[in-house]
């Protein structure tokens, strides 16, 4: 369906800019900090953290930090075998969406960049199907913008209560308690908005925090899922891997390199 030729991450480098230039192929963008000011065919787009960003090949692109410092971002760049196939690109125009899931957009984007850069056997196409899996999730953000406020509102309520309380036993009930909607609402309303269930969600939180706690505390792996809610660290390694891309073990290995 594409042919990936870079991955890129840039990391709050102070002197990044982009000179005027056509896009030599098409990009994707996910902004995960700060600000980026881009010119686009003469347009200014201000994007913020959460903001995704699609550029096709031949605009005219020229880029700056925000005045208040650095970014942090992730991009891709690709060339479609046939244009047009994604719903987002038959009119050959950049588009910009805020995701409702930024946090499964950081792990998909750096499970891009972990097997990009890596070039284990196989490593190209894994990347590939990563990258086609970020444009189907950005067509989803497209599309979805569509929902009724009010869904947002309360779901977003849901994320929150699950980011405040992930550590603790979270059912399906307590949520239901937390916005006086019926548990299928919840459940079915959820997936829509956020492509997973709210328990999903839950680990997918869980999962991103023990990955910061790996690197950033002295706690052991056993500890880090225990503190996390998962009595069986077992479990816990499937689950880390399965959402990580990798096992927590590696995250070790890293930090001690």
């Amino acid at each position: 369906m594409i042919e990936l030729l870079a991955v890129c991450l840039d990391d709050m480098n102070p002197d990044w800019h982009i000179e005027e230039n056509p896009t030599l192929t098409d990009i994707l963008i996910l902004i995960v900090h700060g600000r980026a000011i881009y010119s686009l065919n003469g347009e200014t787009v201000e994007l913020n953290k959460g903001d995704m960003l699609f550029i096709p090949q031949g605009v005219l692109r020229s880029g700056v930090n925000a005045p208040e410092g650095p970014h942090q971002k992730y991009s891709f760049h690709y060339k479609p075998y046939n244009p047009g196939q994604f719903p987002f690109d038959s009119a050959r125009t950049y588009r910009k969406v805020r995701t409702r899931n930024l946090d499964l957009m950081k792990t998909r984007f750096a499970a891009l960049e972990h097997h990009w850069f890596r070039r284990l056997p196989h490593g190209e196409l894994i990347s590939t199907g990563i990258a086609i899996e970020l444009l189907g999730y950005y067509s989803r953000e497209l599309a979805e913008e569509k929902i009724a406020s009010v869904k947002l509102r309360l779901m977003q309520e849901v994320q929150d209560y699950i980011r405040k309380h992930y550590r603790e036993p979270i059912r399906i009930e307590d949520l239901s308690n937390h916005i006086n909607r019926a548990p299928n609402y919840i459940t079915q309303t959820f997936k829509v908005v956020t492509g997973m269930t709210p328990i999903s969600y839950m680990h997918q939180v869980r999962i991103y925090a023990a990955r910061d706690l790996i690197l950033d505390s002295r706690m052991t792996i056993g500890e880090v899922a225990e503190y996390l809610g998962y009595s069986d660290q077992a479990y816990f390694n499937r689950m880390f891997k399965r959402i990580m891309s990798y096992p927590p073990s590696y995250v070790h290995r890293e930090m001690k390199r």
